[in-house]
């Protein structure tokens, strides 16, 4: 009787596991890598937008017809987008079906920046909260995301643990990259955000804690946080906090993916714990970076060959596999071999950003002898990795103006200026100022009517600018005011120097 009851056992624990049908499910996955003129240009925002619409449609039950990706996405398509699935979800939808809701892009905690342009983030909050489905949970991957949970009837989750006690679960869902105060961040390394890259790997098996084939809501929330928390610990941007806020009710677990269903999958059986990387042989594309716990876990991946690599001390482990179309491929111990460990360099968020403006510019006189000085400046700003504090930006101004004397017409001064600042940045939604205390230097050059001379000059003052964002480019206006020493026959003369200017900026 033993023997047969650990025959059975043994059998049982070979047996597939069989997921349960998931619901129907329509989807909005919005990506932006292009904001307003003054947001830093984002690599990953479209891809990371295709790569979850991929996971939902291999492991999420998500149909084609019932997604609408939109990539490179404004402000305008997306409300095209959104007008569709509204009148799709009117005319099929149905309290047991469910919505999905992704966006990847910049944004500054009230709208999305999209090319160029602004969606109100409570523009998705009515599409999700009026959606005629009992479930909608919605993934916001930006700056400062954190601030769209703020709605009526949305609870924070402390310890991310959730329970429901009604018959059926039905209620709306918000998770955000970050908290209403932090930055989100992008990484070279693993080929997308933090954030979406460890939520991806948990919905392809990655976060499936209970090993049972499924990633519910709970699981993949709980590894994406911590995985998150850990890898955004030592950025120059400082660590990355998502938030969870719900208004759930039903009993049971929402579950978002079932791997085991997938037609193809890559188990790792390697028993001991570790960090692994799964790439594509093709492209190279980083399909997951993850943390695997004590026994073996399940991947719902796309078929084609990939290359596995687990950290050691010293070295790595690796192999390569091909995952057949419909099928299961598995990897244990003696499949791996070791290999050399690369030199890495270790990547967040750019330390350093900047703007540049070129325009034209215009100053008083040097003396009444001459006329309002003409030219062209080319003005840069720099911004640290860190804006805290009220000195978070850096200046450089280059200029080059010519007058006229006033009596004497063939007599033309040439002047060229330097001046170094260090100034506060404030960012709105449109737009953004920079001004503080700035120092420089003057060269004066004379020519014509029989005089040649030069002269050279300090000069201190004040200066600001205003950057207005015009899509991709920004509208620049600027304007000093100080003083300088004039160098004259009697001795150095101190004088008062206003200057403006106004032109195009970018965003480096």
């Amino acid at each position: 009787m033993m023997f047969v009851t650990l025959l059975t056992a043994a059998l049982l624990s070979q047996a597939p596991v069989q997921a349960e049908p998931l619901p129907r499910r329509y989807a909005l996955l919005v990506g932006a890598n292009q904001g307003l003129g003054t947001d830093e240009p984002l690599r990953f925002a479209d891809d990371d937008a295709r790569r979850v619409l991929t996971v939902f449609r291999e492991a999420g039950g998500l149909v084609a017809e019932d997604a609408q990706l939109v990539a490179g996405a404004s402000a305008e398509r997306v409300r095209a987008a959104l007008g569709a699935l509204r009148e799709r979800m009117a005319r099929e939808a149905s309290p047991a079906d469910q919505l999905l809701v992704y966006v990847s892009s910049h944004a500054d905690g009230d709208s999305l920046h999209l090319s160029g342009t602004q969606l109100p983030v409570k523009e998705l909050l009515q599409f999700m909260e009026q959606s005629p489905v009992g479930v909608a949970v919605m993934f916001i991957d930006s700056c400062r995301s954190g601030k769209a949970t703020r709605v009526k009837g949305l609870q924070p989750v402390e310890e991310r643990v959730v329970q429901w006690s009604a018959p059926a679960i039905q209620g709306r869902v918000i998770v955000t990259s970050s908290s209403a105060d932090e930055l989100s961040q992008e990484s070279d390394d693993i080929q997308g955000s933090f954030f979406t890259q460890h939520l991806l790997a948990g919905l392809r098996g990655a976060g499936d804690i209970s090993r049972d084939g499924r990633v519910t809501l709970q699981e993949a929330y709980t590894y994406a946080y911590g995985r998150t928390v850990e890898s955004t610990l030592l950025s120059r941007a400082g660590s990355q906090h998502p938030a969870f806020l719900f208004d759930l009710k039903g009993q049971g677990e929402l579950v978002l993916t079932a791997p085991v269903s997938a037609s193809s999958r890559l188990i790792i059986t390697v028993p001991e714990p570790g960090e692994w990387v799964v790439a594509s042989e093709e492209g190279g594309e980083v399909l997951g970076v993850f943390s695997k716990g004590n026994g073996s876990v399940m991947l719902a991946v796309p078929p084609g060959g990939y290359r596995l690599r687990s950290r050691r001390d010293d070295s790595w482990l690796e192999t390569r596999v091909t995952v057949p179309a419909r099928g299961v491929m598995r990897v244990g111990a003696a499949q791996l071999r070791q290999g050399t460990l690369l030199a890495m360099r270790e990547k967040g968020p750019r330390p350093w950003r900047g703007s540049l403006h070129l325009g034209a510019t215009l100053a008083n006189g040097t003396s009444s002898h001459f006329s309002t000085a003409l030219g062209m400046q080319a003005l840069t700003v720099l911004r640290g990795p860190s804006e805290q504090g009220f000195f978070n930006a850096f200046s450089a101004m280059a200029a080059w103006r010519s007058s006229n004397a006033r009596k004497l017409e063939a007599l033309r001064q040439r002047e060229y200026e330097l001046r170094l600042g260090l100034g506060h940045r404030l960012q709105g939604q449109e737009a953004a100022i920079v001004f503080g205390p700035e120092v420089g230097a003057l060269l004066f050059d004379q020519r014509g009517g029989g005089v040649s001379g030069s002269g050279f000059t300090p000069y201190g003052g004040v200066g600001g600018s205003v950057w207005l964002a015009l899509g991709r480019v920004s509208l620049v206006l600027s304007g000093t005011v100080g003083a300088a020493g004039i160098p004259e026959e009697a001795g150095t003369r101190l004088a008062l120097r206003l200057n403006g200017g106004a032109g195009l900026g970018w965003s480096f």
